[in-house]
């Protein structure tokens, strides 16, 4: 920092002189001048501060949720139910349900929303949310054997807060030659996909960045923006590079399966490629995961931020998801929600913790799954809104309105967690230890595999199995569920206070009269079963309540 001392005159003691004071001052202006104008005409970006709040403001000013006096929401029990759902993967448990419940304070939202996500099963659950998302194929038999590996990885990386395009970046330059054997890779992605160019093409564009190129590998689509050539130029970039003249590396060429023709990589959007001059596997797919970070569709980030929405509020942006580049879906509000919120994605440096808080922060997540009234100042109805995400056909076109939560289904490890938790059971850590043998939590969740949580159904098979199965028949013994055998051993509680206990256990929240009594009767009704075995028989039909078996 430059210093300016002033010569005093010889008649003024200490006083500076005048003209050196205007020296310094016109300094001064110069230089806050030229702040102020680099300031005005930095980028958008580069002053802002993405925070959390600053995310889930954006979302209530494009929903419509801003103005909390005339939105319906989930009462805490239910907020806290969902969210512990969506962030942990499982119900909360009964001392979680109490604690919330008693804290009466403002901020009880976001310290439990805090809370979650520095958690452990935070990071367990959004691990096996990025590799369904990424690795779909992982829940088919044939492929389930690289679910572990991927998701401890994931989970490592999750834990350390690594960037969303960093662990892109990461999986697409994988050197797979230089995997140690029994490390923690992300390997799984080319074993899934058999490492052929073609499949790692389509996966790619398909997972990280909304695109569905599959129709395109084998012709030219009437009405689709892909051509055949564009997709076997996207599968080079996966082939090994070939030798060309002096013995230096080339970019391959792949050749289409039963024809003559043979592409060189390029660019979905036709960019020049400057190849590097030390062209290898790991360098060759660094070009195309460089272009996935800076192109002016910003589809990587697009499609993060697409597919987190549809985990948290059942339904995508837009949908279909993996079709993100489709003309129809550059305009709109809806496009402008995703584009906002994309951007906000980058201007963050990509980091999914700030994303996720921002969204399960707004007023938009908090929204009840009941039918919403719309009231007045003094409280009257105005009008009942429909159940439906917009108002009407007319209206949507012209904006974009939540009115209501989406009511979800649950995914087959959010069951088995959640069925764990009720029970005062630790979850199974086999995942996490590295067991080559598939866990009970892991034939469970194959079992009650579902694609899309708002299009969930139950199959006849899979009610069957939580009416009758196995698993359940431990789980509905008292020498099989802790939280039965301590309410049996605590004689100090009261028949209702314990009915009140399982209620609370299974969908987290306290008894109502009406349902309290008539499980009283129930019991009342037959004198000849035990109390433990009472209690064990509500617990059944707890679990088997669509209210357990939904997050709403």
């Amino acid at each position: 920092m430059t210093t300016f001392k002033s010569k005093p005159l010889s008649h003024s003691p200490g006083i500076p002189c005048p003209r050196t004071l205007f020296s310094v001052q016109r300094i001064i202006g110069t230089s806050l001048f030229f702040l102020v104008a680099t300031l005005a005409f930095a980028p958008t970006g580069f002053a802002k501060e993405i925070t959390p709040r600053s995310i889930s403001r954006l979302i209530d000013e494009r929903l419509g949720t801003e103005n909390q006096t005339q939105l319906q929401f989930a009462t805490d029990a239910e907020f806290l139910r969902r969210v512990s759902l969506d962030l942990g993967g499982r119900i909360p448990t009964i001392v979680e349900v109490y604690d919330y419940l008693e804290n009466t304070s403002e901020s009880r939202r976001s310290e439990a929303i805090t809370r979650l996500m520095n958690s452990g099963v935070y990071y367990r659950n959004m691990a096996t949310f990025w590799r369904r998302s990424w690795v779909p194929q992982a829940d088919t038999p044939e492929f389930d054997s690289v679910t572990g590996n991927f998701e401890r990885w994931l989970m490592h990386r999750l834990q350390q807060k690594t960037p969303y395009d960093e662990l892109v970046t990461e999986i697409l330059t994988l050197d797979q030659a230089a995997i140690v054997p029994e490390s923690t890779t992300p390997v799984g992605f080319y074993d899934a996909n058999l490492a052929k160019p073609e499949n790692l093409a389509a996966s790619s564009t398909r997972a990280f960045l909304g695109i569905n190129l599959d129709c395109a590998q084998c012709h030219d689509h009437p009405f689709s923006r892909w051509t055949r050539e564009q997709f076997w130029q996207t599968a080079a970039f996966f082939a090994p590079p070939v030798m060309g003249k002096g013995d230096r590396p080339q970019p391959p060429e792949v050749q289409i399966p039963d024809t003559k023709l043979a592409y060189k990589p390029a660019l979905l959007s036709k960019t020049k490629i400057q190849w590097p001059q030390q062209l290898d596997s790991v360098s060759l797919r660094l070009v195309l995961v460089d272009w996935m970070k800076t192109n002016q569709e910003q589809l990587l980030a697009k499609n993060a931020v697409n597919r987190l929405w549809a985990h948290f509020f059942g339904e995508a942006i837009i949908e279909p998801m993996d079709d993100l580049s489709r003309d129809e879906f550059q305009s709109g509000p809806h496009a402008q929600l995703l584009n906002e919120l994309s951007q906000t994605f980058i201007d963050s440096g990509y980091d999914l913790q700030t994303l996720v808080e921002g969204i399960v922060g707004s007023n938009a997540y908090r929204l009840s799954s009941s039918p919403q009234s719309i009231t007045d100042a003094k409280g009257d109805i105005q009008k009942q809104n429909p159940a439906t995400e917009n108002d009407s056909k007319a209206d949507s076109v012209a904006s974009f309105h939540i009115t209501k939560a989406t009511v979800r289904g649950l995914t087959g490890e959010q069951i088995y967690d959640s069925l764990q938790t009720a029970a005062g059971l630790a979850p199974e850590r086999n995942d996490v230890r590295g067991s080559n043998d598939r866990s009970q939590r892991e034939e469970f969740s194959t079992q009650f595999y579902i694609e899309r949580a708002h299009s969930a159904e139950r199959s006849i098979a899979q009610s069957l199995t939580l009416m009758n199965g196995g698993f359940i028949n431990e789980l509905t013994a008292p020498e099989g569920n802790r939280v039965l055998v301590s309410l049996v051993s605590s004689p100090f509680m009261t028949p209702a206070e314990q009915i009140d206990t399982v209620f609370i256990a299974v969908l987290g929240r306290h008894a109502q009269p009406a349902e309290l009594q008539a499980v009283q009767r129930s019991f009342k009704s037959h004198p000849d079963t035990s109390h433990s075995q009472h209690l064990g028989n509500l617990f059944w039909a707890l679990i088997n309540s669509s209210e357990f078996n939904t997050n709403h």
